[in-house]
């Protein structure tokens, strides 16, 4: 039998651009120049003699015969690469750049990182410690680890878990008071805030059935991770999320001042680039993380 294929890198480059819609999205995913992905689908639409593409100013549109042949060739080349790791053994191995914030990623994350290790001895994974929300194709990343709401454009994502968020603050705040804390004493503390997260407290004053002011003091600042360490420092009062102030617990340099804990909208997502198969290591440590997640609860 004798199989009448274009040429795989003229399939390649069409699925990429037609998947983004993009000739230069599919350039940086495949790692070659824009003109080459034009050049690979020009001698394409040649071959087939079909126009696959609408162009336009700033994006391009697909033709009806590519929208109908897409999604099979996502199929076939997603199955291809899954052949092709088999066969090479490696489809649990070698390395996963991700992308972290530096807060979780020095609270939660990098602390349990030699366990996923140890579960997978063939694959390494190396944190990229970033405040950005960096663009994972063109910086050859393999996933991210973010905070949110789980709607990244053109990312696929999983919850690890919701926040859940609770008081805690250094023993010297709160002396020698009785543990829990009544609510009522926890509101003349000094409290911190976020510019993000400015109503938190009165939700969860509110959940509990204690009225508060809007006037009384709050002392905002930027970031969860600022409001955190001016609880370690002992500065203030920070609702943290259960997961983050477990070891810290337990070494005694924060204390939990009631076992209620808001659960926020928002939460920790992995995210992947979306439109074609989510890699199987990069589901592996997805399924690790959350396991791990669960633990800390």
């Amino acid at each position: 039998m004798v199989r009448r294929l274009p040429v795989l890198n003229q399939i390649r480059a069409f699925e990429a651009a037609a998947r983004h819609r993009s000739f230069k999205a599919a350039a940086e995913e495949l790692g070659v120049t824009q003109s080459a992905v034009s050049h690979q689908i020009k001698a394409l639409e040649e071959r087939l003699g079909v126009q696959l593409f609408i162009r336009r100013t700033r994006a391009v549109d697909l033709g009806p015969e590519a929208a109908r042949a897409l999604p099979v060739l996502t199929e076939a080349l997603d199955r291809i690469e899954a052949a092709m790791l088999d066969v090479a053994g490696s489809a649990m191995t070698g390395e996963l750049a991700i992308s972290v914030g530096p807060f979780y990623g020095n609270r939660f994350l990098l602390p349990r990182l030699e366990r996923f290790h140890a579960a997978h001895p063939g694959l390494t994974v190396r944190p990229r410690l970033s405040f950005a929300l960096e663009d994972l194709v063109r910086e050859g990343l393999d996933g991210a680890v973010r905070f949110g709401a789980g709607d990244w454009p053109g990312l696929d994502s999983r919850l690890i878990h919701p926040d859940r968020v609770g008081p805690v603050c250094a023993p010297q705040i709160v002396a020698d008071a009785s543990l829990p804390m009544d609510p009522a004493a926890i509101l003349n503390l000094p409290l911190a805030t976020t510019r993000q997260w400015r109503g938190e407290w009165t939700a969860w004053f509110a959940a509990l059935g204690v009225p508060t002011d809007a006037s009384q003091a709050r002392v905002e600042y930027d970031s969860r991770a600022l409001a955190f360490d001016a609880a370690l420092s002992g500065n203030a009062v920070c609702l943290a999320d259960i997961r983050l102030t477990g070891a810290a617990e337990v070494a005694g340099s924060l204390l939990r001042l009631h076992p209620f804990t808001l659960e926020r909208a928002h939460g920790i997502h992995v995210v992947w680039p979306a439109g074609k198969r989510a890699d199987p290591r990069i589901m592996a440590f997805v399924d690790w993380l959350e396991t791990e997640a669960k633990a800390a609860e």
